[in-house]
């Protein structure tokens, strides 16, 4: 996760670099956003095949798409970050890559998404025991990998962080059956690789009852990222929440209508239940530019903010289930409700977190007399310009 620097100077300013500090990188031309990957192990032919499907983000400026293709970026963040290993040696496999349209034809141009499809092909070494993935630490986001060995897929899907190593696939073959399990299916010739953390179900649509400590890490932390680093806008409504008052009760109320709300629509939309429409992020720009209004106009909780704040709190669950930390968690058709209690545990520790950093800058300001002139209203007509400026950058 990026760190945000925070400069301590003069009241106004420290909340103006903070704002600033939040604004998406601009002029970034295509990009890598999300990876899926299948990784086909032969043990037979001694040969290993990895199917990386690779979406694909377009610049708004058309200069900087023809600087780098999506073809271009997905060969250097192959290059960059997947590192192909057997028995901890790197590899260098060949790779090829076709470019396909991931988008229908109703889809808006400008919405449309690229998806390249990366296969990195070599042969197995002579002598080789384990194959493992490694995540180069610069990666910006988790890969999510499905082993298949000897046309039989894992047990699960591995999430893979950035740093870290996927957990260790034996390449001895084996006489007989399930290549996964050594112990119970057949004769290995390697010692058997250790027992899975979710059992298999015969409905392939089934929910694992247990997620491994790994997988609830990834959990945890994509949404971590998805609220501070996937949309500013639940960012915006967190904030904009403390500057119309500052009284325990009142403040205490909102944010804990925003957190139960937001994650009801999370949990609904991670169980499919619910879509996340693409209109969520624009009528959420304009919940957050009346909250943040207010405070520029008078300083008392009117009779509609509660219903205000739950609006915007319904619209920030839906805002966050269409980002991509979202999607590349529940990316499969199975989901396990730990899996969704950690998510949502990283949505919630996330929002607390702003909303304590918010308290702790603006409640030892308020004693002053010039805090509604020098920072509740310029700090709000901030926050507005940014909101209209996220759903300018993010549509148009």
């Amino acid at each position: 996760m990026r760190t945000l620097p925070l400069r301590l100077s003069p009241p106004f300013f420290r909340c103006v670099a903070l704002a600033l500090a939040l604004l998406p990188a601009a002029g970034q031309a295509h990009r890598v956003s999300s990876v899926s990957l299948i990784s086909y192990l032969d043990t037979e032919k001694h040969t290993y095949v990895l199917d990386a499907a690779m979406e694909v983000m377009p610049s708004e400026e058309q200069a900087l798409n023809d600087q780098i293709s999506p073809e271009d970026a997905a060969r250097e963040f192959a290059q960059e970050y997947l590192v192909v290993m057997f028995d901890r040696n790197d590899q260098k496999p060949e790779m090829s890559i076709e470019t396909v349209d991931s988008s229908d034809e109703a889809t808006p141009r400008e919405l449309r998404r690229q998806q390249v499809l990366t296969k990195l092909t070599g042969a197995i070494p002579e002598g080789a025991k384990e194959f493992l993935l490694y995540l180069d630490p610069r990666c910006p986001m988790a890969v999510v990998m499905v082993v298949i060995k000897d046309e039989q897929p894992g047990r699960r899907m591995q999430v893979i962080l950035a740093g870290e190593y996927s957990r260790p696939v034996s390449v001895v073959p084996l006489v007989g059956g399930d290549p996964f399990a050594g112990e119970n299916g057949g004769t290995a010739k390697a010692a058997p690789e250790p027992a899975p953390t979710v059992a298999v179900a015969s409905d392939p649509t089934a929910v694992p009852e247990t997620i491994s400590k790994d997988e609830g890490k990834a959990a945890f932390l994509a949404g971590w990222r998805s609220f501070l680093d996937g949309s500013w806008l639940p960012w915006l409504l967190t904030i904009g929440i403390f500057l119309l008052t500052l009284g325990r009760k009142s403040v205490f109320l909102q944010v804990a209508l925003v957190l139960v709300t937001q994650s009801l629509v999370v949990a609904l939309a991670a169980w499919k239940l619910i879509p996340a429409p693409a209109w969520a992020a624009p009528a959420l720009v304009v919940v957050v530019v009346v909250i943040c209004g207010e405070a520029i106009f008078h300083r008392h909780v009117r009779v509609w903010r509660l219903p205000l704040v739950i609006a915007g709190g319904l619209l920030a669950g839906l805002d966050l289930a269409g980002s991509m930390p979202f999607a590349t968690t529940f990316a499969t058709g199975g989901v396990s409700s730990k899996e969704v209690i950690f998510y949502l545990l990283g949505t919630e520790s996330a929002l607390v977190l702003v909303a304590l950093v918010s308290a702790a800058i603006l409640l030892p300001l308020s004693r002053f007399e010039w805090y509604r002139r020098s920072v509740v209203q310029p700090v709000a007509i901030v926050l507005i310009g940014f909101a209209i400026f996220s759903s300018v950058e993010r549509y148009l």
